[in-house]
């Protein structure tokens, strides 16, 4: 637990800059990253180094993502996922329900001595994880999911870090502005209603995962329900939106890394959930699925 805490908190509160890398699959992407924490809140700047262009800036919760190539910028809420070395939430008792946590060895990454914490998944229904956090800050400087077999899917690792950088508001400051001419500044992804408007609910959830998030937002210019469920690590979300008349939507099977998709027909609604977990708990959610009982 104390090692829990630890990283919790010193992700969020520590000052930091540093430069990591993602990888899933074949694919890596390495990202620069500043973080500054002060009495107003945590605010992050997040560039990407390689591929497409990418900036993304976070205040508190509110996510603004900038696509320079496109000159399009998207706003999010980000209450619901979790952003590398922000890897461990706050919810220590139900990491500690559905994970057996145990401590592994001393490693090193980044140049820092690291302690590894293992979190084994008591059931089938989630992945495990392994990270290894600054022996004296905290901080994760690496991160890991394993699937099933032990293997991992996907894993974040700073290849530099300065922690308790000196900061200022600049290093976490756009480097766009969405309101110049011929920007486009999407907040589709906003939340357009609230649970009253919520027509849709899961009613069989795998054992573990609570409700952490319900909303309306507009998805292809349609509005569509947003369910998002946590076990304290893992985060789901089970999206219901309109079908297309006259098609018929079939069931399909995707990933990305250890990002499972699984999307499936439902009286003429088409519901796509997705999440870190295994294919079996993305089924139980989209099949558990079901409309709301008018009051």
């Amino acid at each position: 637990m104390r090692l829990l805490r630890q990283m919790a908190n010193a992700a969020r509160q520590f000052n930091y800059t540093g430069t990591f890398v993602y990888k899933h699959g074949s694919q890596i992407e390495t990202s620069r990253i500043w973080h500054l924490t002060d009495a107003s809140g945590s605010y992050e700047r997040l560039e990407t180094l390689d591929g497409p262009q990418r900036e993304v800036v976070r205040k508190n919760d509110e996510v603004t993502c900038y696509y320079p190539a496109a000159k399009v910028a998207k706003v999010e809420n980000s209450q619901a996922g979790r952003r590398f070395p922000a890897v461990v939430s706050e919810q220590l008792s139900a990491i500690i329900a559905n994970y057996a946590v145990r401590k592994g060895g001393v490693e090193r990454v980044a140049g820092h001595d690291c302690q590894v914490t293992l979190l084994d998944p008591r059931d089938q229904l989630r992945y495990g994880h392994a990270f290894c956090a600054e022996i004296k800050s905290g901080l994760p400087l690496r991160a890991k999911t394993l699937n099933e077999r032990g293997e991992t899917v996907e894993m974040f690792a700073f290849t530099q870090v300065d922690i308790g950088a000196q900061l200022s508001n600049e290093h976490v400051k756009a480097r766009y502005d969405a309101t110049a001419p011929g920007w486009k500044l999407d907040q589709s992804a906003l939340a357009i209603g609230n649970d009253q408007d919520m027509r849709w609910m899961v009613l069989n959830q795998p054992a573990g995962f609570r409700k952490v998030l319900e909303a309306m937002r507009t998805i292809h210019g349609k509005q569509a329900a947003q369910l998002v469920f946590s076990d304290g690590l893992a985060a789901v979300s089970v999206f219901v939106e309109p079908g297309v008349a006259g098609a018929r939507a079939a069931q399909e099977l995707s990933h990305q890394g250890a990002i499972n998709v699984f999307t499936r027909a439902h009286s003429g609604y088409v519901i796509t959930t997705l999440g870190e977990a295994p294919a079996a708990t993305l089924m139980q959610f989209s099949n558990s699925v079901t409309p709301r009982a008018k009051p």
